[in-house]
């Protein structure tokens, strides 16, 4: 097993067809990417204020990374190790930003301390401060994705994952990719500290910092999005800009995988899905709306979910 390390000024802003990697990797091997923020760094103060950085170098992922022996039609699993976030976060808003963007008067930016807390007994930061607030230290990975067969900006999700700033996606659970191109080529970026379902603001608490991956190649196992498993659950991530569609999209997926899995007909695998499949908000602000379908593994399990797609 190897270790891969691609620091902060290996950055993409789009995920595309024609991404060149910054460096190559094995199944197995350990990858260190250093991020930069959601701004780029671009904010320090709050005195700096959302409408006055450069747009176009909002929303950085770090790599892309070329996996050996992921093409098109593979699924590429990325184990998230670890994630280490900077001791210090930002947050802003500004008029017509987020869900209540219409009642936002002016652009504002607070800074958060991220540090450890003397009532948490374990090592490692504790805490986001906040205008005298502690709030639970919740580190996640806004932006997770491969290359696309359409030049798709990195604060954009979709099939190729991208920006779905899905708090699911922290230490210890596993991203599953379509591949679309040779390689993959990989791309990580846009961390949070804490942020909650739906980021109704438009931002959680932006932080850079380090994230440790392994990967592995699920051969001509293709999924048509992205999927989070957890210890419990997996979980189905759709985003289209009608969230509606979206909503509509994750819910005929989850009837799927439970009607293959459980050798079921149609209507009483959507019967099960209306009592043990719960729908979810990831985002609420981004170009597209990302959702999630939340099957139980006591249902389910990966090559099941796998083979529904293959019959579809």
């Amino acid at each position: 097993m190897g270790y891969v390390f691609v620091d902060s000024s290996k950055v993409i802003y789009y995920f595309g067809p024609d991404l060149e990697p910054v460096a190559f990797a094995d199944p197995g091997d350990v990858i260190c990417f250093e991020t930069l923020d959601c701004f780029s760094n671009q904010i320090s103060s709050e005195d700096q204020l959302v409408t006055d950085i450069d747009f176009s170098r909002v929303n950085p992922a770090t790599g892309p990374i070329y996996i050996r022996g992921a093409e098109r039609g593979d699924t590429l699993a990325v184990k998230i190790l670890d994630i280490e976030t900077s001791d210090r976060g930002v947050i802003v808003t500004a008029p017509g930003y987020g869900v209540l963007g219409d009642k936002v008067r002016s652009p504002r930016t607070k800074i958060c301390e991220i540090r450890e807390d003397k009532f948490v007994y374990f090592v490692g930061k504790g805490a986001v401060h906040f205008v005298g607030l502690r709030l639970s230290y919740r580190p996640m990975i806004g932006v997770i994705g491969v290359a696309y067969d359409e030049k798709v900006p990195c604060g954009v999700p979709g099939k190729h994952g991208g920006n779905m700033d899905t708090k699911l996606i922290t230490k210890g659970v596993t991203v599953y990719l379509p591949v679309f191109r040779e390689g993959a080529l990989l791309g990580v970026g846009d961390l949070h500290a804490v942020m909650g379902d739906g980021e109704v603001c438009v931002a959680g608490c932006e932080v850079s910092g380090k994230v440790l991956v392994t990967t592995s190649v699920f051969k001509e196992k293709f999924i048509p999005w992205p999927i989070v498993e957890t210890d419990e659950a997996f979980y189905l991530i759709v985003s289209h800009e009608d969230i509606n569609k979206a909503l509509y999209e994750a819910t005929d997926l989850a009837v799927k995988v439970l009607q293959h899995s459980l050798a079921l007909d149609w209507d009483e695998a959507y019967m099960i899905a209306s009592m043990i499949v719960d729908i979810q908000i990831s985002q609420l602000v981004d170009p597209a709306k990302t959702v999630r379908a939340r099957i139980p593994k006591d249902y389910v399990s990966l090559p099941k979910i796998f083979e529904a797609f293959r019959e579809s």
